[in-house]
């Protein structure tokens, strides 16, 4: 059957939905059953999900959404029923409560209810759903027909609340096999929020082409129900799942001598935080645990769970350091903008097995911003982790256009050490229709590149991971000049102290700084500087002695010392000339580094207030580079594009170990573009001027203190340059590939 003939069949604009809706609402009206069911299933959301229905769907009651849970749950049921009688078996158990005892009410009683009077499902006529499907049908029938369905139904605002993105199975297919798995017929595999199952669906079918030949059906049957294991928090998705497993084992159930059927697929908290349910299986207390976990975690926003709900976050899993933050910065909604990373991550600890293996769909941004630090940090609790492979999507929409985050696949192994490079699959548009339905689909599809992914900084715990090659993007040609700053070669001269200044005119005396004063976005103080002339080498001798007489004098009495001075630079001019003074010095706008050492740290330095000196313009010293910019928009992007992830790792590729690793040669080896007022270069720019705004609100401690702290604000702003400059580097490299 078609996605349209699904849509118009059983989907909300169908018959039979408008049947079901008005009765079941006739029904929630009248009888106390349904009311009380409506008002548990309403319970059940908020106390797991938080208030997910807060903000959406305001023009449609609750009333309506739980008859959409039912719908789809009738519908889905309905083809349970048909697989029995079509292929001759039973399953145990149908409802999503099974096996947990989580509801007291059972769907099914809700919906046959409902049926009984609707005169379309009376028998009189043909069932819509079985005229609908053959036995054939349900053998070739695939997971995507239930994401059509469900999407039909249920409103896009209530699926995004509820953290559903649901997966296609070509993205599930890259996830399972990106484990490596080596034996698929004793491994055991358990998707801790299995939505609409599709990754038991592949797990299933990876099983049976490894025991098919070997086995007989009831062997294979008896494996993949004792080691395929799904849980999930909503009940319709626990249905969806039973299907899906259902549909993988059919090849199996036609031919196995098999009267009854039981899954291990579990309505209850994967996390333990809001119900601890006791599971059930065969008769018997069942305790999950996995050699792989796999699946699509909930991406649900941190500020619609309860406070409850947060609570246990943080008092159940603090060994976990899934709240890294402290004070009124230890929500996690600072450290992780959804709970999907700490969902792996306490899954991780309590059901994978030593030196199992996890592979989860996350948001690719995970690998650069402050969201992802649980991830780079490869630790749970006291189990280091290794990041086996990635698949990076990029801007493709593997869950549809109307969701918009990036998506990528973590493959992660527990109880290893980590090394990088890690090998990683970029995946692309390509010149035809992306088609995810299966990884062959994909590859047939899209273009795919192998690269690997590499830490900005090795030294840093948690680095923003980039691909190994992004060097190679941020490389090109430099636009602007490079200029040293100011070099006078009499630090115990030109420096000037508070007392001396008072001794002296102030019009040549300048807040200067030196290699201690900056930080990504910021000054950490200044000094005062006497700067004698305004460009090098020029004879204004006779204007200091006439109208600046007391910083003339200040000079002379230093004479000696000034004309001792080694550097042939300062030969020429007065007695006092400086090397690096230009109409550049005087930029109203400079992006400056220092150049010894290897500390990438960009800033914009304009005037500064100095207590003595009023507003005065900086001057950059003897251990500074910089780039006089023609306005502030100019040195803001390019200083955003220079304390971007790719362009750090870029320079710690081709910067040396020498005593100048920031030198001109070096930095201009960068793709330093023309500033052109673009979309992407304004936004860039107002970034960099957000950065430089919240770093003077913490610079109020020592310099060492300070780069021990986290700044949450600050790493958003970095995750979303990063963020920018790498599609920006992108397109370009696009752009030139089409030329």
């Amino acid at each position: 059957m078609t996605d349209a003939g699904i849509v118009e069949g059983w989907g909300r604009e169908s018959a039979l939905y408008g049947e079901f809706r008005a009765t079941a609402l006739d029904l929630l009206a009248t009888d106390d059953r349904f009311r009380d069911a409506r008002s548990e299933w309403e319970e059940f959301f908020v106390t797991s999900h938080g208030d997910a229905f807060a903000d959406v769907d305001r023009d449609r009651p609750k009333d309506e959404l739980f008859v959409d849970s039912l719908y789809y749950d009738f519908v889905v049921d309905r083809i349970v029923a048909l697989a029995e009688r079509e292929f001759d078996f039973r399953l145990v158990n149908r409802e999503p409560r099974a096996n947990t005892d989580a509801l007291s009410f059972g769907f099914r009683e809700l919906h046959d209810r409902i049926a009984g009077e609707i005169e379309s499902l009376d028998g009189s006529v043909p069932d819509p759903i079985e005229a609908d499907l053959s036995k054939s049908d349900l053998r070739t029938a695939d997971t995507g027909f239930l994401r059509t369905l469900y999407e039909s139904v249920v409103s896009r605002e209530i699926r995004l609340a509820l953290g559903e993105y649901h997966t296609p199975r070509g993205v599930a297919e890259l996830a399972v096999d990106a484990l490596d798995v080596a034996d698929f017929e004793a491994a055991t595999f358990l998707d801790p929020g299995c939505g609409s199952g599709v990754f038991p669906a592949v797990c299933i079918d990876r099983k049976l082409s490894a025991m098919n030949d070997t086995h007989s059906p009831e062997e294979v049957l008896e494996n993949v129900t004792s080691t395929v294991v799904g849980i999930d928090l909503n009940p319709v998705a626990v249905t969806s799942t039973k299907l899906n497993y259902l549909l993988s084992l059919l090849p199996v159930l036609e031919s196995a001598d098999a009267d009854a059927v039981e899954l291990p697929v579990f309505l209850t908290d994967a996390l333990g935080l809001t119900r601890d349910d006791a599971l059930s299986f065969g008769g018997e207390r069942f305790d999950p645990t996995a050699d792989y976990l796999v699946g699509n975690p909930p991406w649900i926003p941190w500020s619609r769970l309860s406070e409850a709900v947060k609570a246990r976050w943080r008092e159940g899993y603090d060994g976990l350091d899934l709240l890294p933050h402290g004070g009124a910065a230890s929500r996690l909604g600072h450290a992780n903008d959804d709970v999907s990373l700490p969902f792996v991550w306490v899954c991780i600890r309590r059901y994978l097995t030593e030196g199992g293996g996890a592979s989860f769909v996350l948001k690719r941004a995970v690998s650069k911003g402050p969201a992802g630090k649980l991830l780079r940090t490869l630790t749970v609790g006291d189990r280091p982790l290794a990041l086996t492979r990635v698949h990076d999507f990029n801007r493709l929409r593997p869950f549809g256009e109307q969701v918009g985050a990036n998506a990528a696949i973590y493959a992660l192994r527990a109880d290893a050490d980590h090394e990088f490079p890690v090998e990683t699959a970029s995946w692309t548009a390509g010149e035809e229709e992306p088609d995810f339905s299966t990884a062959a689909s994909m590859r047939r599809t899209l273009d795919r590149e192998e690269t690997a992914l590499v830490p900005v900084d090795a030294d840093e715990r948690a680095s923003a991971w980039v691909r190994e090659d992004a060097e190679r993007a941020a490389l090109g040609e430099c636009a602007h000049d490079i200029r040293h700053g100011v070099k006078d070669d009499a630090q115990d001269v030109f420096s000037i102290s508070r007392e001396e200044l008072a001794e002296m005119e102030s019009a040549f005396v300048y807040p200067y700084i030196k290699s201690k004063h900056v930080v990504k976005y910021g000054l950490f103080g200044h000094e005062l500087r006497l700067v004698p002339m305004r460009k090098a080498n020029e004879d204004n001798e006779a204007e200091l002695r006439n109208q600046y007489p007391e910083t003339y004098d200040y000079l002379r009495s230093h004479r000696e010392a000034l004309e001792d001075r080694a550097s042939s630079w300062l030969e020429k001019g007065p007695f006092y000339n400086v090397f690096g003074l230009g109409d550049y010095t005087w930029s109203e706008y400079k992006v400056v580094w220092c150049r010894l050492g290897f500390k990438p740290h960009f800033a914009v330095v304009s005037t500064v207030e100095d207590e003595d000196l009023g507003e005065k313009l900086v001057v950059p010293g003897d251990h500074y580079m910089f780039v006089a910019a023609g306005s502030e928009r100019e040195a803001h992007f390019l200083c955003a594009l220079l304390n971007s992830a790719i362009y750090q790792r870029s320079l710690e590729n081709v910067a040396s170990e020498g005593k100048a690793s920031l030198s001109k040669t070096v930095v201009s080896k960068l793709e330093l573009p023309e500033w052109r007022d673009s979309e992407q270069q304004r936004r860039l720019a107002d970034l960099s001027m957000e950065a430089h705004e919240i770093v003077p609100e913490h610079t109020d401690t020592s310099k060492r203190a300070y780069n021990a702290k986290t700044i949450p604000e600050l790493e958003a702003v970095q995750a979303e340059i990063d963020s920018l400059v790498e599609k920006l580097l992108a397109d370009d490299r696009g752009a030139a590939g089409g030329r």
